[in-house]
């Protein structure tokens, strides 16, 4: 077994690790952002288990501009105004269908496109919200995009996946203070 190999092992180990810690850490959170990164959390464990099949370069052009779709939604309930039921649909519409017009064409631009909106999206809400995390989160997901692009580092896009997921799911203090009050 290479380095290479035990490095992506570890790293779609540690992306699985972050997608349970973020099912736990987002339940003192609203139901329209805790949903939707519950929902993120089950896409990202698919793609780190997808790695261990063999198939990552293929559920990443898939699942990733989902789980950005996701995570998009989720920050705007937290940080901003709860996007509407027609309109989250519609963002995850887009997102699915990026992925598969990716899938299909072979064209990995077309599931960057939501990924990179998804993350501009989420930063400029954290930014509203004054949650730097959540900005660093949003990054995180930007970086997620632009790692897709390469081929050979899986590793990277699994780390960076795993971080706007614990970025977005890790409560506020703020959250956490009106929970204790409660």
């Amino acid at each position: 077994m290479t380095f290479d190999s035990v490095l992506s092992i570890a790293a779609a180990c540690a992306l699985f690790a972050a997608t349970i810690g973020g099912w736990v850490l987002s339940a003192p959170l609203r139901a329209a952002a805790r949903l939707y990164l519950r929902f993120c959390a089950v896409l990202f464990a698919a793609l780190a288990v997808s790695r261990l099949l063999g198939m990552s370069g293929i559920a990443a052009l898939f699942l990733l501009p989902l789980g950005a779709a996701s995570l998009m939604i989720a920050a705007l309930a937290r940080f901003a105004t709860p996007l509407p039921v027609f309109a989250a649909s519609l963002v995850l519409v887009i997102g699915l269908a990026g992925g598969l017009a990716a899938l299909l064409s072979g064209t990995i631009l077309l599931a960057l496109a939501p990924v990179m909106l998804a993350g501009f999206a989420v930063m400029a809400a954290a930014l509203n919200g004054a949650a730097v995390i959540a900005v660093l989160a949003g990054a995180a997901l930007l970086g997620s995009g632009l790692v897709l692009l390469e081929q050979g580092a899986r590793e990277g896009l699994f780390l960076f996946c795993a971080a706007a997921l614990i970025g977005l799911a890790k409560p506020s203090s703020r959250t956490s203070a009106l929970a204790v009050q409660q």
